[in-house]
């Protein structure tokens, strides 16, 4: 009987030992997989109402007088987002992005007032945009993140992304491209 039991407990051990070896191995692919790269494909996003003058403009966007001519459309409760704003954040490049501005949307002004506070994207203008019913009204924009790119105060163009990055540069190559003027962009 205690050969029986002696047996039993060692079957046990390796069963324990096994067990740990497959929880560390999910360890390190779940670890793996949170650490692939971001994409750096821009896409136009449809059914924006290009050519669209918004009929108002709310106060937190305005600066000096003049609207931004980027509207950069995030969510409270969108993981690519908090990436976004973490990179507006991090990078001095992006920090400095004159004429950007930031819509919030979100379901309650506290969770969009902590979303910029929490992401310190509060030097920026902003707004937040409770059930995103200003983007929607005035561009029919419900898709998060995106991008709205104004000319004269008409939207001129609007795109899904990732990266903010790959975005400015998507942004720079199509003003050359309609020779209007670029946006100031440092070198990295």
């Amino acid at each position: 009987m205690l050969v029986v039991l002696g047996f039993a407990v060692l079957i046990l051990a390796v069963g324990m030992v096994v067990l740990f070896a497959m929880f560390g191995e999910l360890s390190a692919r779940v670890a793996q997989a949170g650490t692939r790269p971001r994409s750096t494909e821009v896409a136009p996003l449809e059914g924006a109402r290009l050519g669209c003058v918004p009929d108002t403009w709310p106060a937190g966007l305005v600066t000096a007088g003049e609207a931004p001519s980027v509207l950069l459309v995030l969510s409270s409760a969108c993981g690519s987002c908090l990436d976004i704003a973490e990179q507006l954040r991090d990078s001095p490049v992006e920090a400095e992005w004159d004429d950007m501005g930031i819509v919030i949307s979100t379901s309650h002004q506290e969770t969009g007032d902590e979303f910029v506070a929490g992401n310190k994207i509060g030097r920026f203008p902003h707004h937040v945009d409770v059930g995103g019913s200003w983007v929607i009204s005035q561009f029919d924009v419900n898709f998060s993140p995106s991008a709205l790119v104004f000319e004269d105060g008409q939207l001129a163009a609007a795109y899904i992304f990732h990266d903010v990055a790959a975005l400015r540069a998507k942004i720079t190559e199509a003003s050359a491209q309609l020779g209007l003027p670029q946006q100031d962009r440092e070198t990295v």
